[in-house]
């Protein structure tokens, strides 16, 4: 099925950037946000009762859609474009859940300082990751 699935964004990136002449690039960051953006949408159909999955959504269509406006996109196409959109998207359902998260004994202030500590490292890997895309850009030939 994934082999199907990769076949068939490929033919209909091929084709767009053929036909309607939409480059293939920008094609595939918009499937990277949308995939990043699809598995917020399920968390929301998984917890449909809390908010944070719909605040979490809203702000990483934001975010995904303000990354289009940044040098980060005039680069060419490369296999980790997914991490582009889906580590800021991990670190913002990561911040809505701790800040929604409700402490009321031991256990659950150990998983919010673990849930914390997970978005300090993301927060750091995500800086990192964009700081040295942003100081080395890919050759343009």
């Amino acid at each position: 099925m994934a082999l199907i699935g990769v076949a068939t964004f490929v033919v209909v990136g091929v084709a767009l950037e053929n036909e309607a002449e939409f480059p293939f690039a920008t094609f595939y960051r918009v499937a990277c946000a949308a995939v990043g953006l699809g598995i917020i949408w399920k968390l929301r159909k998984d917890y449909p009762t809390e908010t944070w999955p719909y605040v979490g959504f809203w702000i990483a269509l934001a975010v995904n859609a303000a990354i289009f406006l940044t040098p980060l996109v005039d680069r060419p196409a490369s296999r980790g474009e997914l991490m582009l959109f889906a580590l800021p998207d991990a670190i913002i359902v990561l911040g809505a859940r701790i800040a929604s998260f409700h402490v009321s004994d031991d256990h659950q202030r150990a998983m919010r300082q673990t849930m914390i500590l997970g978005l300090v490292v993301a927060a750091t890997f995500c800086s990192a990751l964009y700081t040295l895309i942003l100081l080395h850009p890919a050759a343009t030939d």
